[in-house]
Parts: structure tokens; sequence; C-alpha cells
């Protein structure tokens, strides 16, 4: 039933997606938090600091950026033909893998660091066979610096937009010189107003200290466990399946599949060297296996699989938000 609706019937597709973000994201496990404690980063800080003490507009705008979120993956994966049907798969299932524990659910540094590293990624995979992509890297490189200084680990993820640029055959050495220009740019932007306005310079510095900081220890519960137990067989015969038919796809597909892969490597390192806490050091997984998922779900043909492994995903998360 939930395969069939997302095969074909896309107002119904994204008003299950927005129900479960309504639910989940702004209802059952919404928690606000002291949120300019919980990250050293000056931009996040700034940005945040007026919304603090509102918890009713925390949990709309944090609706509002997962909904944004899934959308714009969505759009990445369909727009840029990395699957060949326009579904909202790729929605939902980014949805499911960053709704995985309650833990996650507050207006967070990750969170917001996710929608720029998804609009970065989308200007890598549009530049593909563009002889002026000029534009397309500097935005890319700028906002994945963005990224990193709205949340500092996250510029483990900069040396991507090289990747980007090298599969998708940009060689040409004014593009890498713009994209080391443009990694620059919002560091040295946020230097200059912190030096207009006499701010402490040691801000950036303390950005830095999560390579240094004690990793928080974590437990897991029995819904949890459950959960990535699920998640985790569902990611691998994705996986298995998407290798098995790389060759068979066009040669955009299969370089936009290579370069999202790309991202895993990348997210191990964040994962070991991330002060966050488990579920939160996961969150970057979503975006490559998302688009893995999406692609067994256009190929497989066993309907009432599909439906019973869709199910599970569902229930075995809205679970896990409930009993916690």
């Amino acid at each position: 039933m939930i395969v069939s609706i997302f095969r074909h019937n896309q107002t119904t597709s994204i008003a299950f997606i927005l129900s479960l973000c309504v639910f989940i994201w702004v209802g059952i496990s919404f928690g606000s938090s002291n949120m300019v404690e919980e990250s050293s980063g000056f931009l996040y800080n700034f940005l945040i600091s007026p919304i603090e003490s509102s918890p009713l507009l925390q949990r709309i705008l944090l609706g509002i950026l997962i909904f944004w979120q899934c959308m714009l993956m969505n759009k990445m994966i369909v727009q840029e033909k990395i699957i060949s049907t326009n579904s909202f798969y790729p929605a939902l299932f980014y949805f499911l893998l960053i709704s995985i524990s309650p833990e996650i659910i507050h207006i967070n540094p990750t969170i917001l660091s996710m929608l720029l590293l998804i609009l970065a990624l989308t200007k890598i995979l549009s530049s593909y066979l563009d002889k002026n992509a000029y534009s397309k890297i500097f935005e890319s490189a700028f906002l994945i610096s963005l990224a990193g200084l709205m949340h500092t680990p996250f510029i483990i993820f900069i040396p991507i937009v090289w990747i980007g640029m090298s599969i998708f055959s940009q060689v040409e050495w004014r593009h890498w010189i713009l994209s080391i220009i443009a990694i620059i740019c919002p560091w040295y932007i946020m230097f200059s107003i912190a030096t207009f306005y006499s701010i402490e310079h040691s801000i950036f510095g303390s950005s830095f200290l999560f390579l240094f900081e004690e990793r928080p220890k974590y437990s897991l519960n029995l819904g949890g466990f459950l959960c990535l137990i699920i998640y985790g067989f569902t990611c691998s015969i994705s996986l298995i399946e998407l290798m098995i038919r790389l060759k068979q796809k066009n040669i955009k597909a299969r370089k936009s599949y290579i370069f999202l892969l790309w991202i895993i490597p990348f997210s191990v390192i964040y994962f070991l060297v991330s002060n966050d806490f488990f579920y939160m050091k996961l969150i970057t997984f979503a975006i490559p296996l998302s688009a893995a998922i999406s692609n067994y779900f256009y190929h497989h043909k066993n309907t009432n699989w599909l439906n019973f492994l869709i199910l599970s995903l569902v229930v075995v998360v809205i679970s896990n938000h409930l009993l916690n």
C-alpha cells in the first residue's frame, strides 16, 4: 500500500512525509534545549540565540527545516536523474534515517549544517559536463565551508568538493583555485566581523576543541537497538543491490552514486572525531544511504516485501519515539 502511494501519488506522498514530520519533530519528541551552550560555533550561537527562549517558535522552525531538507534531498536525487522516476522515496528515507532517535529532535548545529551540505552537494551534482561551472563550484565550496563554520566537525567534508570536481571532470585549474577561495571566504568574513565588533578571536580557536574533548558515553535501549538492527539490515541490502546494478546505470547516474558514496568514509571520520552523542553522529550517513535505499525500492519488484520493509522502518521509528 505505502509502496503504491510513493510510486503513483505525489500529493499523498508529500502529505505522508509532512504528517510524519509534524508528528515526530514538532509533536511527540520535540525537546527544547539550551541551544547556545550546545555548540561552540560563533555563527550558530549568533543565529539561534534570538529564539532560545521561545519553545513554540523552535518547534515551528524545526518542523519547517526538516521538511525543507527532505524536499531538497528528493529534488537533488530526482532532478539530477540519480533515480529514473519522479518519486518521493528519497525524501521519505532521508526523513526516517534522521529521525531514528528522539535524542536528535531539537534545534542543533548538526541539523543546520546538514541543510548547507545538501545544498552544496546539489550544486556539485549539477556541475556535470558544465564547462562554465564557476558559480556552482564557488557556491558548493562556500556552503560546505559555511557548514564547517556553523558546526566545526563539518570541515571534514570539505574534500568532497574536490572529489566531486574530479568525478564530474571539472579539471580546469581556475575551478580549483576558485574552490579554495570559496572555502576561505566564510571564515575570513566572520573573522572580519569579529574584528570590527571587537569580539574575542579566541571563539574561533575554541571551535576546534572538539578534537580534544572526551567523547560522550552512550548506551542503547531496546528501541534503539531494534532501530539499528532493522535500518542496518535495510541499508546493507540496499548498498549490495546498488553495487550489483551500478554498471547498468547511465554514466551520469553512475558517477552521481559514486560521488554520494564517497560521503560514507567521510561520515565515518566525522563519527570518530565529533563530540556529538551517538545518534547525532549518524545523521550524515542519511544522505548516501537514502539514495541507496531509494534505488533498492525502485528496482525491487516484490511489492509485498517492500511494503513489509517500509512499514517496519516506519513502525520501529515511531515506536522508539513513543517508548522514550
